[in-house]
Parts: C-alpha cells; sequence; structure tokens
C-alpha cells in the first residue's frame, strides 16, 4: 500500500465553502488532499488526461520508442528540451515552453510534474536553503514537519542495498568509487519509488522501467510513486473532490457579488480541438499550473483587465534552479550497458568561486550497449541570474524572457566544477575518462529545464502563507512560489513541503 491511503475518511463540507484548483502536479495535489479533507468541496482542473497503469505494460512512451504520448501536442519530443524527434500530436505528459533565452520543461497529465520527474526527493541543505529564500520562509519548521509529512506521502524511501548490488546497477557503484576518489562521500537521499516493484523489473515479473533508466516520460511498470498513486486518491475518497482532466483554464476573474472567483476552461479532445467550454465559481482559488502556466494565467488576466489589481511583481524571479546538465563520456568506469535507474547520490563542493556547488548522477536511458558510453549528471549552482514571465502584447499571450546568453555565469560555475572534478576524479588517479561536454543547442548546459521556478515569488508577489497581493481568497501552492532555486536540489520535495504548509495555515484559518 502506498502510503497516504490510510487519508481516506470523507468530511462532510464545511458550511457550503467550495474551492478550485488548477493543476494536479506536487502542489496542485496537495491542496486537493487537504481541501477535500477539511470539507470544502472542490474542483480540480487538469488540462491533461488522466494516465493509469496498464496491465501490458504500455501506459507511457519510452526513450527507444518515443511517440505522442511524451509529448504535449508537440511535432517533437526528445531526451533533453530542445533534441526533437518526430511523433503525433498528442496530449503526452511533456510541455516544452520555448521562451527567449531559455526553454522550460513542464508535466501534463493527472499528476502534473510528478509523471515525469526523476522521483529525487532531497532535502536542501540549510546553508543553500537560506541562501535562496527570503528570511522568514521557515528552514527548520519544513524540517521538523513539512519534508518528513512530504515524504511519508509520497513513500519516498533510500536505494535499498539488494538492488544497488545488483549487475543492472553497476553504474550507480562507479558513480559511488568516482566520487570517493574526488574526496567526498556522497550524500544519499531518498526515491519516490516502489522498490518492491523494482525488484519486480528485475525479476522479469514488471516491465523493465526503472532499471532501464526510463523516467521522463513516465514509468510503465508503475513504480513511480507520481501524485496519481496517493495524494490524488486520497483526495478523491474524502467524497469532497473532483478531478477534470482535458479540462484547459483560460480565464479568471473575480465573482462580482461575492468573495470569490469565476474560472472558464476549454474542455479539449486528444486532438486538442475544444469540445465546450466550461465555467466553475468557487470561495477560493489554489493555482497549481507549474511556475510558467500559473504565473501566464495571472499575468495575463491583469494585462487583459480582468485581475487588475495584481501586484507588479506578479511575473518576476524565474529562474532555472541553477542547473547545468553536462554528460560524462570516456568513461573510465563501467556504467553498465544499460543503466539502472533512477540515479543515486549527491556530491557538495563548498570551495568553488563563487560560492557552493552541488552534482548528482542521473542513469542515462541509452538502450544496450551505449550505456557504457555515457552518463549524464546533474549540476546545481548558487545564480543571482532571474528571468521573467512578461505580457507579449503582439502574441496576447505571456512569454519567458531569461536575458542571459551563453556562457552565462551559471554556465561557466557549472564548467568549472565538471573540469574540477574530472582532474580530482579521473586524472590524478591516472584515468582518462569523465570527459564533460556541455552544449546549449543541444539542451544540455543551462539552455533548458525541467526545474523552472518563480513567477509569484514568497515575500513579493505573494505572502509567506502563499497568498497573492491584490486578491483576498486567491493562493499560489506551487513551484512559482519559489525564488527561481531551492537551494542546489531538485525541487519538487520542496514544493511539496511548502504546498503542505500553506494548506495547514489555510485550513486552520478558515
Amino acid at each position: 500500500m502506498l502510503a497516504g491511503t490510510a487519508a481516506n475518511a470523507s468530511a462532510a463540507p464545511a458550511n457550503g465553502k467550495t474551492a478550485i484548483v488548477i493543476g494536479t502536479g506536487f502542489g496542485g495535489s496537495v491542496a486537493a488532499l487537504r481541501l477535500g479533507q477539511a470539507g470544502f468541496t472542490t474542483t480540480v482542473f487538469e488540462r491533461g488526461r488522466r494516465w493509469p497503469i496498464r496491465p501490458d505494460g504500455n501506459t507511457f512512451a519510452t526513450l527507444t520508442a518515443p511517440d505522442g504520448r511524451a509529448a504535449w501536442f508537440s511535432d517533437t519530443v526528445g531526451a533533453t528540451a530542445t533534441v526533437g524527434l518526430p511523433v503525433n500530436r498528442y496530449p503526452g505528459i511533456l510541455d516544452r515552453v520555448k521562451g527567449n533565452g531559455i526553454d522550460s520543461v513542464y508535466g501534463a497529465g493527472v499528476g502534473g510534474g510528478s509523471l515525469a520527474f526523476g522521483s529525487f526527493t532531497p532535502v536542501p541543505r540549510k546553508q543553500d536553503f537560506q541562501q535562496v529564500f527570503p528570511g522568514g520562509a521557515g528552514y527548520d519548521e519544513l524540517v521538523g514537519t513539512y519534508y518528513p509529512r512530504a515524504k511519508k506521502m509520497l513513500n519516498a524511501s533510500p536505494l535499498p542495498a539488494d538492488i544497488m548490488a545488483h549487475p543492472r546497477y553497476v553504474g550507480t557503484r562507479s558513480w559511488l568509487a568516482t566520487v570517493r576518489r574526488y574526496g567526498k562521500e556522497p550524500v544519499v537521499f531518498d526515491y519516490a519509488i516502489d522498490w518492491d516493484i523494482v525488484r519486480d523489473e528485475l525479476s522479469g515479473r514488471a516491465r523493465a522501467s526503472i532499471i532501464n533508466g526510463e523516467l521522463g516520460f513516465g514509468v510503465n511498470s508503475g513504480a513511480k510513486n507520481s501524485t496519481d498513486r496517493n495524494y490524488l486518491p486520497a483526495a478523491e475518497r474524502t467524497g469532497n473532490v473532483t478531478i477534470k482532466p482535458m479540462h484547459e483554464v483560460f480565464e479568471i476573474r473575480p465573482r462580482s457579488r461575492r468573495a470569490g472567483f469565476v474560472v472558464k476552461a476549454r474542455v479539449i479532445d486528444d486532438a486538442h480541438r475544444t469540445v465546450r467550454v466550461v465555467t466553475a465559481e468557487a470561495d477560493h482559488l489554489f493555482l497549481a499550473a507549474g511556475s510558467f502556466h500559473t504565473t501566464r494565467l495571472l499575468v495575463e488576466a491583469r494585462a487583459k483587465g480582468t485581475l487588475p489589481r495584481l501586484s507588479p511583481r506578479i511575473g518576476e524571479g524565474f529562474g532555472a534552479n541553477g542547473d547545468f546538465l553536462t554528460a560524462r563520456t570516456a568513461l573510465s568506469d563501467d556504467y553498465g550497458a544499460v543503466q539502472g535507474g533512477p540515479g543515486f547520490g549527491r556530491v557538495y563542493e563548498d570551495d568553488m568561486p563563487g560560492g557552493p556547488v552541488s552534482m548528482v548522477y542521473h542513469s542515462t536511458p541509452l538502450p544496450a550497449p551505449l550505456g557504457k558510453a555515457a552518463t549524464t549528471n546533474l549540476i546545481q549552482v548558487h545564480s543571482d541570474e532571474r528571468g521573467s514571465i512578461d505580457y507579449d502584447h503582439a502574441t496576447r499571450s505571456a512569454v519567458i524572457n531569461y536575458p542571459f546568453p551563453e556562457g552565462n555565469a551559471l554556465d561557466k560555475r557549472g564548467a568549472a566544477f565538471a573540469e574540477r572534478f574530472r582532474q580530482r576524479a579521473e586524472v590524478r588517479h591516472g584515468r582518462p575518462g569523465g570527459i564533460p561536454l556541455y552544449a546549449r543547442a543541444m539542451g544540455f548546459g543551462s539552455s533548458s529545464t525541467y526545474h523552472g521556478l518563480g513567477g509569484v515569488v514568497m515575500n513579493r508577489a505573494a505572502s509567506y502563507e502563499g497568498a497573492v497581493h491584490g486578491y483576498d481568497n486567491l493562493y499560489v501552492v506551487d513551484g512559482s512560489f519559489a525564488p527561481g532555486a531551492v537551494g542546489l536540489v531538485n525541487p519538487s520535495l520542496t514544493i511539496t513541503a511548502l504546498a503542505e504548509r500553506t494548506m495547514d495555515r489555510f485550513v486552520a484559518s478558515h
């Protein structure tokens, strides 16, 4: 049983109170469950479709056989945000938003970004969190209450020793040895993965997915603990929450005679045609459509006059979480013909010009025997580089503006650490391997991110409690709430923990 499935007690409607949630990723799933438990009659709009795990193991596309299921109404899809293979247009799970200066990738479907994330659930170090977040963001409270709650709900746990010892996981063991040659002990963390299903994969009882490094397009074995397997079913079991897939919200406006909001959505089909337009209203509105799409809805509402009182700071503070993606080739260690996933241990370096950096191993989902040729590392640095999400009057829509060209400070710091790591972990020990490659044109470097954050940043466009400045009863609970980064780690767990805290405070005051 996945963690959180016991949260199924139905609550009577709280004096007729109603809520709307837009989005079903980490933050939206938290909001849906906690509203349902508190007795709010809640409608959840999700633009994507449901993705139930099929018994034949063919729910999602794979890297070796990509198709439209991997892309949100796009003609191409790829392993990185900017390298594409032709596919049929379909409501797939990866939405690539092309910005001016950076591309940002988001999940679409019931489960949102949790369908596509790498299942990493690390807690940032306190010094890194506090360097990024404003004073008052409450790290100790998150560590004491909300990170543990989020990990329990996502059923997150460490990589088990028996799986790490399996021949498919030689790459994980090689990375551990490489980090130790560098002179560090890797920091291990938890993963939102059902390891019993991974054991079934290894024994042939379930479709090989995690053990092939296949996480970015979804996991066909069902081993990924995405929010459609914990938070969202628990929300529906309260009896107060209704999830509406294939509903694409396009307008938000205040209710005319009393507090609350009116939301309009297009019901779409598999060809992205509008089947009909629906209108809903509620006392409270929670935005969780992903950092770009949440901010886009607000930026467009402000520009078009439907929410004119929104703060002028809506749209500020968009960042890539300090991400710098690099591939290491000419490996001097055996990473396996196929690299078992999802990856392993983070190495921190606090003695770099410009501040601390971290690097983590991501298993690379290459078909045999190409796993021996290269592997992928995500480097994360502290960076003050921030863009914005702005209204484009020519297209009457929002766009990401990220004014940092190739060779920016983030790139330079990421490349510098990749080279230091190679020199200390490889060359110093007489090994030629581990040569890092990064190119913005190929989707490596900092040209694209799966971790776009900001736009409705706490202590700027919203309060510490997630309330959006300018309107009562309007809240943000997704990655747009973070200040462009979360502190040298993948952001999913921090987004979930922040949403849990926001919902605790909302429910306590209502």
